[in-house]
Protein backbone atom coordinates (compact mmCIF):
# COMPACT_ATOMS: atom_id res chain seq x y z
CA UNK A 1 0.00 0.00 0.00
CA UNK A 2 1.32 3.48 -0.93
CA UNK A 3 0.93 6.75 1.54
CA UNK A 4 0.16 9.84 -1.14
CA UNK A 5 1.62 12.90 -0.12
CA UNK A 6 -1.36 14.72 1.92
CA UNK A 7 -0.36 16.56 4.93
CA UNK A 8 -0.66 15.26 8.66
CA UNK A 9 -1.38 17.27 11.39
CA UNK A 10 -0.23 16.40 15.00
CA UNK A 11 -3.26 14.64 16.38
CA UNK A 12 -5.47 16.04 18.86
CA UNK A 13 -9.39 15.40 20.47
CA UNK A 14 -12.05 16.25 18.60
CA UNK A 15 -13.22 19.22 17.44
CA UNK A 16 -16.04 21.32 19.16
CA UNK A 17 -17.30 22.37 16.08
CA UNK A 18 -17.61 18.84 14.37
CA UNK A 19 -14.34 19.97 12.04
CA UNK A 20 -11.88 16.84 13.07
CA UNK A 21 -13.51 13.49 12.10
CA UNK A 22 -12.65 9.48 12.23
CA UNK A 23 -12.92 7.59 9.51
CA UNK A 24 -11.31 4.39 8.93
CA UNK A 25 -8.42 5.34 7.46
CA UNK A 26 -7.44 7.73 10.35
CA UNK A 27 -8.74 11.12 11.76
CA UNK A 28 -9.02 13.95 9.79
CA UNK A 29 -9.49 17.71 10.24
CA UNK A 30 -11.85 19.97 7.90
CA UNK A 31 -12.51 23.55 8.23
CA UNK A 32 -16.11 25.02 8.69
CA UNK A 33 -17.46 27.87 6.60
CA UNK A 34 -20.92 29.63 6.40
CA UNK A 35 -22.76 26.41 8.04
CA UNK A 36 -20.53 23.93 6.18
CA UNK A 37 -18.11 21.52 7.60
CA UNK A 38 -16.01 20.95 4.20
CA UNK A 39 -13.69 18.29 4.16
CA UNK A 40 -10.97 18.73 1.41
CA UNK A 41 -8.42 16.28 -0.22
CA UNK A 42 -9.40 12.97 1.43
CA UNK A 43 -7.51 9.79 -0.14
CA UNK A 44 -9.82 7.17 -0.97
CA UNK A 45 -7.44 5.42 -2.43
CA UNK A 46 -3.33 5.06 -2.91
CA UNK A 47 -1.53 6.82 -5.02
CA UNK A 48 -1.70 5.03 -8.44
CA UNK A 49 1.90 5.83 -9.49
CA UNK A 50 4.62 3.63 -10.61
CA UNK A 51 3.71 -0.49 -10.72
CA UNK A 52 0.40 1.25 -9.76
CA UNK A 53 -0.08 2.94 -12.99
CA UNK A 54 -2.89 1.18 -15.06
CA UNK A 55 -3.51 -0.54 -12.21
CA UNK A 56 -6.80 -1.25 -10.34
CA UNK A 57 -6.97 1.30 -7.51
CA UNK A 58 -5.20 -0.31 -4.37
CA UNK A 59 -6.56 0.23 -0.43
CA UNK A 60 -4.57 3.61 1.10
CA UNK A 61 -2.67 2.87 4.10
CA UNK A 62 -3.89 4.07 7.50
CA UNK A 63 -2.41 7.33 9.11
CA UNK A 64 -1.75 8.14 12.17
CA UNK A 65 -1.80 11.71 13.18
CA UNK A 66 -4.63 13.63 11.88
CA UNK A 67 -5.00 14.76 8.39
CA UNK A 68 -5.47 17.82 7.67
CA UNK A 69 -8.60 17.77 5.27
CA UNK A 70 -8.45 22.14 4.53
CA UNK A 71 -7.63 22.15 1.22
CA UNK A 72 -8.01 20.62 -2.12
CA UNK A 73 -5.39 18.29 -3.49
CA UNK A 74 -3.97 17.46 -7.08
CA UNK A 75 -6.13 17.38 -10.06
CA UNK A 76 -5.55 14.21 -12.47
CA UNK A 77 -3.30 14.69 -15.22
CA UNK A 78 -4.97 16.30 -17.89
CA UNK A 79 -3.87 19.07 -20.92
CA UNK A 80 -6.39 21.84 -20.51
CA UNK A 81 -8.45 21.95 -17.79
CA UNK A 82 -11.25 23.74 -19.01
CA UNK A 83 -8.72 26.83 -19.36
CA UNK A 84 -7.77 26.86 -15.72
CA UNK A 85 -4.81 26.61 -13.79
CA UNK A 86 -4.15 24.05 -11.29
CA UNK A 87 -1.81 21.67 -9.92
CA UNK A 88 -2.24 18.03 -11.47
CA UNK A 89 -0.01 14.41 -10.30
CA UNK A 90 -0.89 10.97 -10.89
CA UNK A 91 -1.32 11.44 -7.29
CA UNK A 92 -4.94 12.36 -7.56
CA UNK A 93 -7.44 9.36 -5.72
CA UNK A 94 -8.60 12.30 -3.27
CA UNK A 95 -12.45 13.15 -2.18
CA UNK A 96 -13.84 16.12 -1.13
CA UNK A 97 -16.84 16.41 1.99
CA UNK A 98 -19.45 18.96 2.09
CA UNK A 99 -21.52 18.44 5.39
CA UNK A 100 -24.00 20.74 7.15
CA UNK A 101 -22.97 22.21 10.65
CA UNK A 102 -23.92 21.32 13.25
CA UNK A 103 -23.60 17.85 12.54
CA UNK A 104 -26.50 15.57 11.84
CA UNK A 105 -26.85 11.59 11.37
CA UNK A 106 -28.61 10.11 9.06
CA UNK A 107 -28.14 12.78 6.28
CA UNK A 108 -28.85 11.47 2.80
CA UNK A 109 -25.47 11.85 0.57
CA UNK A 110 -24.62 12.44 -2.95
CA UNK A 111 -21.47 11.75 -5.02
CA UNK A 112 -21.01 14.18 -7.47
CA UNK A 113 -19.01 12.29 -10.62
CA UNK A 114 -17.11 15.22 -12.84
CA UNK A 115 -17.67 15.79 -16.75
CA UNK A 116 -15.20 16.58 -18.91
CA UNK A 117 -14.91 14.52 -21.77
CA UNK A 118 -13.02 11.63 -19.55
CA UNK A 119 -9.92 13.87 -20.42
CA UNK A 120 -10.80 17.21 -18.30
CA UNK A 121 -11.38 18.18 -14.93
CA UNK A 122 -11.68 17.72 -11.32
CA UNK A 123 -13.90 17.42 -8.26
CA UNK A 124 -12.56 20.63 -6.77
CA UNK A 125 -14.42 22.46 -9.60
CA UNK A 126 -17.33 21.87 -8.09
CA UNK A 127 -18.50 22.85 -4.24
CA UNK A 128 -21.07 21.40 -2.64
CA UNK A 129 -21.40 24.15 0.11
CA UNK A 130 -24.46 25.73 -1.02
CA UNK A 131 -26.68 22.09 -1.06
CA UNK A 132 -25.41 21.46 2.03
CA UNK A 133 -25.90 24.20 3.74
CA UNK A 134 -29.22 25.20 2.32
CA UNK A 135 -30.98 21.30 2.14
CA UNK A 136 -29.03 19.49 4.63
CA UNK A 137 -27.75 16.99 2.49
CA UNK A 138 -23.98 16.00 2.46
CA UNK A 139 -22.14 16.52 -1.39
CA UNK A 140 -19.44 14.35 -1.79
CA UNK A 141 -17.29 15.48 -5.34
CA UNK A 142 -14.57 12.87 -6.52
CA UNK A 143 -11.51 12.51 -9.18
CA UNK A 144 -10.87 9.56 -10.88
CA UNK A 145 -8.16 8.92 -13.64
CA UNK A 146 -8.13 10.85 -16.73
CA UNK A 147 -7.24 10.35 -20.80
CA UNK A 148 -5.29 7.48 -20.94
CA UNK A 149 -4.36 6.75 -17.45
CA UNK A 150 -7.74 6.24 -16.66
CA UNK A 151 -8.76 4.51 -19.82
CA UNK A 152 -6.13 2.86 -21.99
CA UNK A 153 -7.03 -0.36 -22.96
CA UNK A 154 -3.87 -3.18 -24.37
CA UNK A 155 -3.66 -6.79 -24.97
CA UNK A 156 0.02 -6.13 -22.71
CA UNK A 157 -2.22 -4.84 -20.01
CA UNK A 158 -4.62 -7.35 -20.28
CA UNK A 159 -2.05 -9.96 -19.79
CA UNK A 160 -1.16 -8.88 -16.44
CA UNK A 161 -4.96 -9.13 -14.87
CA UNK A 162 -6.87 -12.13 -14.07
CA UNK A 163 -9.84 -10.36 -15.23
CA UNK A 164 -8.84 -8.10 -18.20
CA UNK A 165 -9.82 -5.21 -17.10
CA UNK A 166 -7.66 -2.49 -18.91
CA UNK A 167 -9.65 0.18 -19.80
CA UNK A 168 -11.57 0.43 -16.92
CA UNK A 169 -9.30 2.26 -14.41
CA UNK A 170 -11.43 5.26 -13.85
CA UNK A 171 -14.66 3.20 -13.72
CA UNK A 172 -12.78 1.20 -10.95
CA UNK A 173 -11.65 5.00 -9.41
CA UNK A 174 -15.23 5.74 -8.92
CA UNK A 175 -16.06 2.60 -7.39
CA UNK A 176 -13.60 2.75 -4.75
CA UNK A 177 -14.41 6.59 -3.78
CA UNK A 178 -18.45 5.30 -3.81
CA UNK A 179 -16.95 2.32 -1.53
CA UNK A 180 -14.92 4.61 0.91
CA UNK A 181 -18.14 6.51 1.40
CA UNK A 182 -20.29 4.10 1.83
CA UNK A 183 -17.79 3.06 4.30
CA UNK A 184 -16.73 6.25 6.37
CA UNK A 185 -20.14 8.68 5.99
CA UNK A 186 -22.21 7.72 9.10
CA UNK A 187 -19.26 9.48 10.75
CA UNK A 188 -19.64 12.63 9.18
CA UNK A 189 -23.24 12.19 9.63
CA UNK A 190 -24.50 10.51 6.58
CA UNK A 191 -26.21 7.53 6.03
CA UNK A 192 -24.35 4.87 4.29
CA UNK A 193 -27.90 3.30 2.94
CA UNK A 194 -28.72 6.34 1.45
CA UNK A 195 -26.33 6.85 -1.21
CA UNK A 196 -27.15 8.85 -4.78
CA UNK A 197 -24.23 8.76 -7.82
CA UNK A 198 -24.74 11.52 -9.61
CA UNK A 199 -22.95 13.18 -12.97
CA UNK A 200 -23.06 15.32 -15.86
CA UNK A 201 -21.64 14.61 -19.27
CA UNK A 202 -18.68 12.17 -18.80
CA UNK A 203 -19.78 12.12 -15.18
CA UNK A 204 -23.16 11.32 -16.14
CA UNK A 205 -22.41 8.50 -18.76
CA UNK A 206 -20.38 6.83 -15.79
CA UNK A 207 -23.07 6.59 -13.60
CA UNK A 208 -24.82 5.18 -16.63
CA UNK A 209 -22.45 2.06 -16.81
CA UNK A 210 -22.33 1.90 -12.83
CA UNK A 211 -25.54 0.82 -13.03
CA UNK A 212 -24.40 -1.87 -15.33
CA UNK A 213 -21.53 -2.74 -13.40
CA UNK A 214 -22.21 -5.57 -10.83
CA UNK A 215 -19.57 -4.87 -8.59
CA UNK A 216 -21.10 -0.83 -8.17
CA UNK A 217 -24.56 -2.92 -7.53
CA UNK A 218 -24.79 -2.46 -3.71
CA UNK A 219 -22.42 1.10 -3.60
CA UNK A 220 -25.31 3.17 -4.32
CA UNK A 221 -29.41 3.80 -3.84
CA UNK A 222 -30.15 6.44 -6.30
CA UNK A 223 -29.12 7.75 -9.45
CA UNK A 224 -28.96 10.91 -11.86
CA UNK A 225 -27.63 11.08 -15.09
CA UNK A 226 -27.03 14.56 -16.61
CA UNK A 227 -26.78 14.60 -20.56
CA UNK A 228 -24.94 11.17 -19.89
CA UNK A 229 -25.22 9.05 -23.78
CA UNK A 230 -24.26 5.81 -22.63
CA UNK A 231 -26.13 2.98 -24.78
CA UNK A 232 -23.12 2.35 -26.77
CA UNK A 233 -19.50 2.30 -25.49
CA UNK A 234 -16.65 0.69 -27.09
CA UNK A 235 -15.74 -3.03 -26.97
CA UNK A 236 -12.09 -4.23 -26.03
CA UNK A 237 -11.60 -4.72 -29.03
CA UNK A 238 -12.05 -1.67 -30.51
CA UNK A 239 -10.38 -0.19 -27.22
CA UNK A 240 -7.29 -2.36 -27.33
CA UNK A 241 -6.20 -1.28 -31.37
CA UNK A 242 -6.62 2.32 -29.90
CA UNK A 243 -4.35 1.17 -27.13
CA UNK A 244 -2.09 -0.36 -29.66
CA UNK A 245 -2.19 3.28 -31.45
CA UNK A 246 -0.98 4.70 -28.50
CA UNK A 247 1.54 2.38 -27.81
CA UNK A 248 2.99 2.96 -30.81
CA UNK A 249 2.77 6.95 -30.49
CA UNK A 250 4.90 6.37 -27.42
CA UNK A 251 7.45 4.06 -29.32
CA UNK A 252 6.20 1.09 -27.06
CA UNK A 253 4.87 -1.09 -29.47
CA UNK A 254 7.89 -3.04 -30.58
CA UNK A 255 9.53 -3.57 -27.49
CA UNK A 256 9.84 -6.58 -25.36
CA UNK A 257 7.43 -5.62 -22.34
CA UNK A 258 5.14 -3.13 -24.01
CA UNK A 259 3.81 -2.57 -20.07
CA UNK A 260 6.94 -1.65 -18.99
CA UNK A 261 8.14 0.37 -21.71
CA UNK A 262 4.79 2.85 -21.28
CA UNK A 263 5.23 2.63 -17.65
CA UNK A 264 8.86 4.23 -18.17
CA UNK A 265 6.85 7.34 -20.09
CA UNK A 266 6.62 10.33 -18.27
CA UNK A 267 2.96 12.28 -17.90
CA UNK A 268 3.86 14.61 -20.54
CA UNK A 269 4.81 11.93 -22.60
CA UNK A 270 1.46 10.37 -22.60
CA UNK A 271 -0.30 13.81 -22.75
CA UNK A 272 1.34 14.78 -26.10
CA UNK A 273 0.29 11.13 -27.28
CA UNK A 274 -3.27 12.67 -26.82
CA UNK A 275 -5.50 13.86 -29.90
CA UNK A 276 -5.08 17.88 -29.91
CA UNK A 277 -9.01 18.53 -29.31
CA UNK A 278 -10.72 16.03 -27.20
CA UNK A 279 -13.63 17.93 -26.76
CA UNK A 280 -14.75 18.40 -30.13
CA UNK A 281 -17.61 16.87 -31.78
CA UNK A 282 -16.23 13.67 -32.12
CA UNK A 283 -16.66 10.82 -30.06
CA UNK A 284 -14.05 10.86 -27.34
CA UNK A 285 -10.70 9.65 -27.37
CA UNK A 286 -11.09 7.32 -24.18
CA UNK A 287 -14.10 6.15 -22.56
CA UNK A 288 -15.13 2.87 -20.81
CA UNK A 289 -14.85 -0.01 -22.07
CA UNK A 290 -17.09 -2.96 -22.41
CA UNK A 291 -14.71 -4.96 -20.97
CA UNK A 292 -17.24 -8.10 -20.00
CA UNK A 293 -16.21 -7.84 -16.19
CA UNK A 294 -16.48 -4.57 -15.29
CA UNK A 295 -18.90 -3.95 -17.33
CA UNK A 296 -20.39 -7.36 -18.62
CA UNK A 297 -22.39 -5.26 -21.25
CA UNK A 298 -23.61 -2.72 -23.94
CA UNK A 299 -25.32 -0.24 -21.07
CA UNK A 300 -28.18 -0.73 -24.31
CA UNK A 301 -28.38 -4.17 -24.03
CA UNK A 302 -28.92 -4.40 -19.91
CA UNK A 303 -31.63 -2.12 -19.59
CA UNK A 304 -33.43 -3.54 -22.35
CA UNK A 305 -33.13 -6.92 -20.25
CA UNK A 306 -32.99 -5.76 -17.12
CA UNK A 307 -29.28 -7.02 -16.15
CA UNK A 308 -28.71 -3.44 -14.03
CA UNK A 309 -29.05 -2.18 -10.89
CA UNK A 310 -32.81 -1.48 -10.77
CA UNK A 311 -32.19 2.07 -8.55
CA UNK A 312 -35.03 5.07 -8.73
CA UNK A 313 -33.10 6.78 -11.52
CA UNK A 314 -32.75 10.90 -13.14
CA UNK A 315 -32.17 10.80 -16.55
CA UNK A 316 -32.09 13.88 -18.72
CA UNK A 317 -30.85 16.22 -21.39
CA UNK A 318 -30.40 20.16 -22.19
CA UNK A 319 -32.98 21.83 -25.02
CA UNK A 320 -29.18 22.75 -26.99
CA UNK A 321 -27.00 20.25 -26.22
CA UNK A 322 -24.81 20.73 -29.60
CA UNK A 323 -23.93 24.27 -29.32
CA UNK A 324 -20.77 24.04 -27.00
CA UNK A 325 -18.92 21.30 -29.17
CA UNK A 326 -19.48 23.71 -32.37
CA UNK A 327 -17.74 26.76 -30.90
CA UNK A 328 -14.68 26.33 -32.47
CA UNK A 329 -16.26 25.46 -35.99
CA UNK A 330 -18.82 28.87 -35.77
CA UNK A 331 -17.33 29.81 -39.56
CA UNK A 332 -18.45 26.57 -40.63
CA UNK A 333 -19.78 27.23 -45.01
CA UNK A 334 -22.31 25.59 -46.61
CA UNK A 335 -20.19 23.56 -49.30
CA UNK A 336 -18.34 22.11 -45.86
CA UNK A 337 -21.13 21.52 -44.36
CA UNK A 338 -22.68 19.18 -47.34
CA UNK A 339 -19.25 17.35 -47.34
CA UNK A 340 -19.37 16.42 -43.94
CA UNK A 341 -23.22 15.62 -44.08
CA UNK A 342 -22.57 13.37 -47.26
CA UNK A 343 -19.16 11.89 -46.08
CA UNK A 344 -21.09 10.70 -42.40
CA UNK A 345 -24.32 9.72 -43.57
CA UNK A 346 -24.09 8.75 -47.41
CA UNK A 347 -27.20 7.91 -49.01
CA UNK A 348 -29.00 8.76 -45.97
CA UNK A 349 -28.06 12.38 -46.98
CA UNK A 350 -31.48 13.63 -48.08
CA UNK A 351 -33.06 12.89 -45.41
CA UNK A 352 -31.11 13.96 -42.62
CA UNK A 353 -30.57 17.07 -44.50
CA UNK A 354 -34.47 17.35 -45.01
CA UNK A 355 -34.72 17.28 -41.22
CA UNK A 356 -32.46 19.77 -41.05
CA UNK A 357 -32.91 22.70 -43.65
CA UNK A 358 -30.26 25.03 -43.30
CA UNK A 359 -32.74 27.50 -44.15
CA UNK A 360 -34.35 27.01 -40.48
CA UNK A 361 -30.78 27.96 -38.61
CA UNK A 362 -28.53 30.87 -38.52
CA UNK A 363 -25.93 29.19 -39.83
CA UNK A 364 -25.02 25.95 -40.90
CA UNK A 365 -22.26 25.46 -37.59
CA UNK A 366 -26.37 26.13 -35.93
CA UNK A 367 -27.49 23.46 -37.88
CA UNK A 368 -24.66 20.96 -37.42
CA UNK A 369 -25.11 21.84 -33.75
CA UNK A 370 -28.52 20.71 -33.63
CA UNK A 371 -28.29 17.62 -35.46
CA UNK A 372 -25.30 16.58 -33.10
CA UNK A 373 -27.23 17.62 -30.20
CA UNK A 374 -30.24 15.54 -30.76
CA UNK A 375 -28.60 12.61 -32.60
CA UNK A 376 -26.21 12.06 -29.45
CA UNK A 377 -27.71 13.90 -26.56
CA UNK A 378 -31.73 14.31 -26.41
CA UNK A 379 -32.89 11.10 -28.91
CA UNK A 380 -29.76 8.91 -27.11
CA UNK A 381 -31.17 9.98 -23.34
CA UNK A 382 -34.53 9.56 -24.72
CA UNK A 383 -33.89 5.90 -25.66
CA UNK A 384 -32.06 4.87 -22.30
CA UNK A 385 -35.15 6.35 -20.49
CA UNK A 386 -37.45 4.32 -22.38
CA UNK A 387 -35.35 1.46 -21.47
CA UNK A 388 -35.25 2.02 -18.34
CA UNK A 389 -38.20 2.77 -16.99
CA UNK A 390 -39.77 -0.36 -17.91
CA UNK A 391 -38.35 -1.44 -14.76
CA UNK A 392 -37.73 1.23 -12.27
CA UNK A 393 -39.00 4.42 -11.53
CA UNK A 394 -37.31 6.93 -14.43
CA UNK A 395 -37.72 11.11 -14.10
CA UNK A 396 -37.22 12.27 -17.72
CA UNK A 397 -36.19 16.30 -17.68
CA UNK A 398 -35.20 18.44 -20.52
CA UNK A 399 -33.81 21.84 -19.29
CA UNK A 400 -34.74 25.29 -21.23
CA UNK A 401 -33.36 28.09 -19.83
CA UNK A 402 -32.28 29.60 -23.29
CA UNK A 403 -30.19 32.42 -21.42
CA UNK A 404 -28.64 30.40 -18.99
CA UNK A 405 -25.36 32.00 -17.54
CA UNK A 406 -22.12 31.19 -19.72
CA UNK A 407 -19.79 29.50 -17.03
CA UNK A 408 -16.93 27.86 -19.57
CA UNK A 409 -16.50 29.55 -22.40
CA UNK A 410 -16.20 34.02 -22.25
CA UNK A 411 -17.88 35.64 -25.30
CA UNK A 412 -19.16 32.66 -27.17
CA UNK A 413 -19.30 33.58 -31.23
CA UNK A 414 -22.77 32.91 -31.11
CA UNK A 415 -25.84 31.94 -28.91
CA UNK A 416 -25.33 28.51 -27.13
CA UNK A 417 -29.16 29.00 -25.78
CA UNK A 418 -29.33 25.68 -23.19
CA UNK A 419 -26.03 24.93 -23.76
CA UNK A 420 -24.46 21.27 -22.38
CA UNK A 421 -23.16 21.40 -18.81
CA UNK A 422 -25.64 25.02 -18.36
CA UNK A 423 -27.72 23.14 -15.61
CA UNK A 424 -25.12 22.46 -13.67
CA UNK A 425 -25.42 25.91 -11.97
CA UNK A 426 -29.06 25.52 -11.32
CA UNK A 427 -29.13 22.15 -9.08
CA UNK A 428 -25.05 21.62 -7.87
CA UNK A 429 -24.39 25.22 -6.94
CA UNK A 430 -27.69 27.09 -7.54
CA UNK A 431 -25.85 30.71 -6.15
CA UNK A 432 -25.01 32.29 -9.74
CA UNK A 433 -24.38 36.40 -9.14
CA UNK A 434 -25.62 36.20 -12.71
CA UNK A 435 -29.04 35.34 -12.23
CA UNK A 436 -31.84 37.14 -12.89
CA UNK A 437 -35.02 36.76 -10.41
CA UNK A 438 -36.68 34.33 -12.59
CA UNK A 439 -33.57 32.57 -12.77
CA UNK A 440 -33.13 32.33 -9.18
CA UNK A 441 -36.40 30.68 -8.31
CA UNK A 442 -35.87 28.18 -11.16
CA UNK A 443 -32.70 27.01 -9.62
CA UNK A 444 -34.77 27.07 -6.33
CA UNK A 445 -37.28 24.52 -7.75
CA UNK A 446 -34.64 22.14 -9.12
CA UNK A 447 -32.58 21.96 -6.53
CA UNK A 448 -35.63 20.79 -4.70
CA UNK A 449 -36.77 18.04 -7.35
CA UNK A 450 -32.74 16.99 -6.89
CA UNK A 451 -32.54 17.04 -3.51
CA UNK A 452 -36.00 15.53 -2.82
CA UNK A 453 -34.70 12.58 -5.38
CA UNK A 454 -31.53 12.36 -3.01
CA UNK A 455 -32.98 11.77 -0.10
CA UNK A 456 -36.22 9.69 -1.38
CA UNK A 457 -35.80 8.49 -4.72
CA UNK A 458 -39.36 10.68 -5.45
CA UNK A 459 -38.47 14.11 -7.26
CA UNK A 460 -41.87 14.76 -5.88
CA UNK A 461 -43.13 18.55 -6.20
CA UNK A 462 -46.07 20.22 -6.48
CA UNK A 463 -45.87 22.46 -9.15
CA UNK A 464 -46.09 20.18 -11.01
CA UNK A 465 -45.59 16.96 -9.20
CA UNK A 466 -42.36 15.03 -11.45
CA UNK A 467 -43.72 11.45 -12.18
CA UNK A 468 -41.76 8.65 -13.39
CA UNK A 469 -41.99 8.85 -17.39
CA UNK A 470 -44.34 6.06 -19.46
CA UNK A 471 -43.58 4.58 -22.63
CA UNK A 472 -46.51 5.44 -24.57
CA UNK A 473 -47.17 8.78 -22.53
CA UNK A 474 -43.82 10.46 -23.62
CA UNK A 475 -43.92 13.18 -21.00
CA UNK A 476 -40.81 14.82 -20.41
CA UNK A 477 -40.50 17.29 -17.91
CA UNK A 478 -39.17 20.98 -19.22
CA UNK A 479 -37.26 23.27 -16.75
CA UNK A 480 -37.37 27.14 -17.85
CA UNK A 481 -37.12 30.62 -16.13
CA UNK A 482 -41.12 31.18 -17.39
CA UNK A 483 -42.55 27.56 -16.43
CA UNK A 484 -41.90 24.40 -14.97
CA UNK A 485 -44.22 21.98 -17.21
CA UNK A 486 -44.49 18.82 -18.99
CA UNK A 487 -43.81 18.94 -22.76
CA UNK A 488 -44.90 16.22 -25.01
CA UNK A 489 -43.50 16.85 -28.60
CA UNK A 490 -39.69 16.06 -27.19
CA UNK A 491 -39.07 13.23 -29.61
CA UNK A 492 -40.93 15.68 -32.61
CA UNK A 493 -38.82 18.48 -31.70
CA UNK A 494 -35.67 16.81 -31.77
CA UNK A 495 -36.11 14.57 -34.76
CA UNK A 496 -36.08 11.33 -32.60
CA UNK A 497 -37.92 8.97 -35.38
CA UNK A 498 -34.69 10.10 -37.89
CA UNK A 499 -32.13 9.23 -35.25
CA UNK A 500 -34.04 5.99 -33.22
CA UNK A 501 -33.86 4.42 -37.09
CA UNK A 502 -30.57 5.37 -37.68
CA UNK A 503 -29.80 3.68 -34.21
CA UNK A 504 -31.12 0.04 -34.61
Amino acid sequence: MVLCAATLLPSRGFAGDGTIVKTHDGEVQGISREGVRQFLGIPFAAAPVGDLRWKPPQAHAPWTATLDASKFRNACPQRSAFGRALPTSEDCLYLNIYAPNPASSKLPVMVWIHGGAFVEGTGAFYSGSSLAAKTHIIVVTINYRLGPLGYLAHPALNAEDKDHTSGEYAMLDQQAALRWVKQNIEAFGGDPGSITAAGESAGGISVCLQLVAPTAAELFQRAIIESGPCLRQRTMAEAEKRGEDFAAKLNCSSTKDVAACMRSKSVEDLLAAMPSNPLGAEPPAWAPVIDGHVVPQQAGEAFRSGKFARVPVINGSNGDEGTLFFISQAKLDEATYAERVQAIFGPLTPRVRGEYPLGNYSSPAIASAAGFGDSIFSCGTRRAVQLLSSWTPTYAYEFNDRNAPMTWVPNPPFPLGAYHSSEIQYVLQPSSSEFSPAQRKLAEEMTGYWTRFVATGDPGGTSPRWTPYKVGDDRVLSFAPDAIQYETDFGKRHHCALWDSLAQ
